[in-house]
């Protein structure tokens, strides 16, 4: 049996328990452990095929994958081969995942929620870091003025924003990124079946999206900075 969410509809049983389906006695002699909690509401038994045909009534295409383990790499694709001349199908074990991963963010409401979530967190973050970086650069546009009467350049100005807003982006992304690794370790401490992990592409898709908010905020303040005339500091 396999021990995720489900397991507690076989009443949490063990190695050793028994139980009875369709008349046949079952024995419990091993528990597998998975990264991921069950999806479908049902407890999973493994079993050997003729052990399963006693099981359960037999009918025609009963089953839906076989796992092969080849004796060496070189074999896979005269497998395929094979396979394929019977009218299957034969998938290596990554393209497998990728494919029911594919299948989840394509064919189900999974990948439309998580776009959705995406994008909404994107506009929220990128509307709350604008107002806050837009409401800093009011605050201290008699410094700006001044600077500009003094003889500053535009690009001095630019650059002042672009390093504060920059400043900004890379200690908020750190944050953030060491917030979640906390906890995803947490999760993973108290919750056996929590499968959330952080990769390399979505750490590198999370800073973009930074850079992104950043560059936008910036050019907000930028435009206000660069509008200002030293006449209207002082005239005040």
């Amino acid at each position: 049996m396999v021990d995720d969410a489900e397991l507690y509809k076989l009443e949490n049983a063990t190695i050793g328990a028994q139980f009875q389906l369709n008349e046949q006695r079952g024995i419990i002699v091993a528990v597998a452990t998975v990264a991921s909690s069950g999806l479908f509401g049902m407890p999973a038994l493994y079993t050997t095929y003729s052990r399963a045909i006693q099981y359960i009534a037999s009918t025609r295409f009963t089953i839906s994958y076989i796992v092969l383990e080849p004796k060496s790499s070189d074999a896979v694709v005269h497998i395929q081969q094979q396979v394929r001349r019977l009218g299957y199908e034969a998938l290596t074990k990554q393209v497998f995942t990728q494919k029911i991963a594919r299948f989840y963010a394509c064919e189900t409401a999974y990948g439309t929620n998580l776009l959705l979530m995406t994008v909404i967190s994107f506009v929220v973050g990128l509307s709350i870091s604008s107002q806050v970086f837009y409401t800093s650069v009011l605050e201290n546009l008699e410094r700006f003025g001044a600077l500009k009467a003094i003889g500053a350049q535009s690009s001095q100005r630019i650059a002042m924003i672009l390093v504060q807003a920059g400043a900004i982006a890379i200690i908020g992304y750190g944050l953030g990124v060491g917030s979640s690794t906390l906890i995803m370790f947490f999760a993973h401490a108290r919750l056996p079946t929590y499968s959330a992990i952080l990769t390399l592409g979505n750490l590198a898709l999370g800073f973009v999206m930074v850079l992104v908010v950043a560059a936008i905020t910036s050019w907000v303040g930028i435009r206000r900075v660069l509008r200002i005339e030293p006449f209207d500091i002082f005239r005040g």
